[in-house]
Formats: C-alpha cells, structure tokens, sequence
C-alpha cells in the first residue's frame, strides 16, 4: 500500500478506514458531494461501518450522501494518507480503498441534508477538494495511473 501525506512522529493517529468511489457520467464529469455547511467538496464514501465491506460502505455512503445507487463497481487500488483533520481537530491515518462506479438510480433524498451532488470535471475540481488524498486520486485518474 502507497502512503502519503506528512506523518508528524510524536502525534497519534486515530486510524480510520473508509472506501471512496470516483462516479463518472457518460459526459466524463466526475460526482462530488459539495457540503455546505464546510464549503467543502468530497469524492462519495466514507468510513467503513461494523462488518460492512469496503464496497458496502460506497453503496451505503452514495445513498446517505446523494440518494442514489451505483452500477459497475470495480476496485481501483488502495492507499494510506497521514493528515491533521482541522474539523475534528484530531490526527488520522485514513485507510482507504477506492473504487470506479457509475451513477445508479434516485432511490431516496439523501440522508445527509447539508448535502448536494455536482457533475464536474475532473480537471477543474482537482485543486478545489478538501482532502489531500481526494486530490491525489483524481490526479492519479488524470494520469491514467488508475
């Protein structure tokens, strides 16, 4: 497994596992959830819950997040990053699988209300995304190293 990010010796991480799924349309464009109450832009997924798969958590955290299913998952690789989460105020060690999809059917509203699903391109929203390893797997895709 690849690792980035700056490991800072004398803090604890809290390590978090979580599975991310970069969703492409037929357009090319790239889903991200825009969270407005953070100003922040996020690839769909997060933290894996109980016993659930890494693949369970995408389809889980889609429908929480933007309220749709996804079609045609397949793994894409696997990294560690090393960050300081300013939000929670507390270091973390994300361990992350990732996953290409595409967008499912609505099946509800979502879950997370501060929520809203953008299409965009994945060149104009690189630099715009929160995490630093959001950021790096977009680019990673750019350079069709995945």
């Amino acid at each position: 497994m690849k690792y980035i990010g700056e490991k800072i010796e004398d803090k604890e991480y809290e390590i978090r596992r979580t599975a991310y799924a970069l969703v492409f349309n037929d357009k090319g464009e790239l889903a991200v959830e825009y969270i407005k109450k953070y100003s922040m832009y996020n690839l769909i997924g997060g933290a894996v819950e109980g016993n659930e798969t890494t693949e369970e958590t995408v389809l889980r955290e889609c429908k929480e997040e933007i309220g749709h299913t996804l079609n045609n998952i397949k793994y894409v690789c696997d990294l560690g990053c090393y960050y300081y989460f300013d939000i929670l105020d507390k270091y973390e060690l994300s361990i992350m699988d990732f996953y290409k999809a595409n967008m499912g059917e609505k099946v509800c509203e979502p879950i997370e209300e501060d929520n809203e699903l953008v299409w965009v391109n994945p060149e104009e929203i690189v630099d715009k995304m929160y995490f630093e390893y959001h950021r790096y797997i977009i680019k990673e895709y750019l350079e069709n190293r995945i």
